[in-house]
């Protein structure tokens, strides 16, 4: 490896002045000592906005030259989903929504959705339901099912399918570590309902330099290096058995995630990935993992250059899920998957930070930590609430606008009539995701401008009547809100 040096890489460019966690399925709210301490708010809450299904891997990508949040909404199934990706510019409208292409795919499923080269093409696996001849695995009294692991690279603009690669026609099935029914994803492969998930495709990227694919696949614990033309398998890097064409000299890896190209040049690869280690039932070591390997082209060795476990005692063992980022500065950002838990470390893998958000079941597929401006088109929500309509009762505002990054502060107004919300009632500093101001007196009506760090007006909500309990709820109330009822009176 003499003279070559791997620099950092983050994927799509991310930049890392700031961190933020964002997801939309879960927020982070508190930090584990004793390492950085980092409290951080939600900026952006999109259960509203992407239904009722759920969402995966949030990111920043480009898209014609901006950027814009990628990820993939759908109907989450068992280790699977049918759905497609979007595009979200920075006022949170959708700007493109990509599905597959070709015949006989069903839809985007959600372990990936890149959006690569400025947004001209985007990545994305599916999830295709076969009947397969499975006599060898038990099956003999009918057809099985396959749940075969397929790739496409799809034009964004034209919708047109670039490249479809399908698992089943490069990839023995004897290569799979995950038989027939034996796990609580693997499918039983005696129906449609239940097709043998014997590949698991989770990560697909893309070389600028070799123009190759990078593909991961859990069931059978291997990454694969493919032809852009032909699908054909350039390499495959497997940690054990007879499919593989490097020696690990020093590392093992299974059940792995999130494969990407660092750097390469004419003699070597390098990569990163998640190593999972575990997928619940069977187990390489002790913890899960992000590392970063050297693939030598002309020894036929695989070197581990890093690796990076979590922060706790013994580190955290996640059996699904999880994600490595290298960040511009060469920091590692990482998502522990099914543990509610993130980490960034140094180079050197010292522990900057780590944080986790709720408890199990709550998990997070893919965490990043990336730059993120955005000015969305709705107004400031408001409430506003007050005991009475007297000049003695004050007026309690609360205030949060979803999606705004630039909000430093808000001015508070207040009116006797909707059209006439004129008086300044006091400015305040923004206090997380909603702040609360409490104004002296009655105001009927109320309005709120948020102010950038100049003091510029970025947006005015429209004039909100405010509450007033009536006499039934009057003695329940004190200043700031009412108690919710519990039961209805006898």
């Amino acid at each position: 490896m003499a003279g070559f040096t791997p620099a950092p890489r983050a994927r799509n460019a991310l930049a890392a002045a700031a961190f933020s966690l964002f997801a939309l399925t879960a927020a982070q709210d508190n930090v584990t000592e004793p390492l950085s301490t980092f409290y951080t708010n939600l900026v952006w809450s999109g259960f509203g906005f992407s239904g009722p299904e759920t969402s995966h891997d949030v990111q920043v990508c480009t898209y014609n030259g901006e950027d814009h949040l990628c990820f993939e909404q759908g109907n989450q199934l068992k280790g699977y989903a049918r759905g497609h990706g979007l595009i979200v510019d920075k006022s949170y409208s959708i700007v493109k929504s990509v599905e597959v292409g070709g015949s006989g795919v069903p839809s985007v499923d959600m372990h990936e959705f890149n959006v690569i080269d400025d947004g001209k093409s985007a990545l994305v696996t599916a999830y295709m339901t076969i009947p397969y001849d499975l006599s060898d695995y038990g099956i003999t009294t009918g057809v099985g099912y396959l749940q075969d692991g397929t790739f496409q690279e799809i034009e964004i603009d034209t919708g047109k399918m670039l490249f479809e690669w399908r698992a089943i026609d490069h990839v023995a099935l004897n290569a799979s570590y995950v038989l027939p029914n034996a796990s609580d994803t693997s499918g039983t492969g005696l129906s449609p309902s239940s097709p043998w998930d014997w590949f698991h495709i989770n990560s697909v990227d893309k070389s600028s330099y070799s123009n190759t694919y990078l593909i991961s696949a859990r069931s059978v614990s291997s990454i694969y290096n493919l032809n852009t033309t032909d699908g054909s398998i350039i390499w495959t890097l497997s940690a054990g058995g007879a499919y593989t064409d490097f020696d690990c000299t020093n590392f093992n890896f299974s059940y792995q995630h999130d494969a990407r190209f660092v750097q390469e040049n004419t003699t070597h690869t390098i990569i990163s990935l998640y190593d999972n280690a575990s997928n619940g039932y069977n187990q390489t070591s002790p913890e899960s993992s992000s590392m970063v390997i050297a693939l030598d082209h002309t020894t036929n060795k695989a070197t581990m250059l890093q690796r990076i476990t979590a922060p706790p005692a013994g580190g955290l063992l996640s059996s699904s899920q999880g994600n490595t980022q290298i960040l511009p500065n060469g920091n590692f950002f990482n998502g522990w998957g099914s543990i509610d838990a993130v980490s960034e470390h140094a180079p050197d893998g010292t522990p900057l930070l780590y944080a986790t958000w709720g408890a199990y079941p709550v998990m997070n597929y893919r965490a990043w930590s990336f730059n993120w401006t955005a000015a969305p088109k709705t107004e400031p929500a408001l409430y506003a609430f007050s005991k009475n309509a007297t000049s003695a009762a004050p007026t309690s505002i609360f205030v949060s606008w979803n999606g705004a990054t630039e909000v430093q502060s808000w001015r508070f107004y207040g009116g006797a009539a909707a059209d006439a919300v004129t008086t300044v009632l006091g400015e305040t500093a923004k206090a997380g995701f909603e702040t609360g101001y409490q104004a002296d007196g009655f105001n009927a009506f109320v309005a709120v401008e948020a102010l950038d760090g100049a003091g510029n007006v970025l947006s005015r909500s429209s004039a909100l009547k405010t509450f007033v309990p009536n006499a039934v709820y009057a003695d329940l109330c004190d200043e700031v809100e009412c108690p919710q009822a519990t039961a209805y009176s006898s």
